[in-house]
């Protein structure tokens, strides 16, 4: 189960298709708030290669 970040409601999960891409949003329920969970993912991942690395990133989400 997700919390919204702005007003800790609900979250749902989201797969958006269209004809050049696949897309998977959280949704909040209450107020609207959404991300791309494919971004945060992508994030999380370089930071995780940069610290086995032993690299330092510079980019922000």
């Amino acid at each position: 189960m997700m919390e919204c970040l702005k007003c800790n409601g609900l979250m749902l999960v989201e797969r958006h298709y269209t004809t050049m891409n696949r897309r998977l949003y959280a949704r909040c329920v209450n107020c609207g708030f959404w991300f791309d969970l494919v971004d945060v993912l992508r994030f999380f991942y370089r930071i995780v290669d940069s610290t086995y690395r032993r690299v330092k990133i510079n980019e922000l989400l």
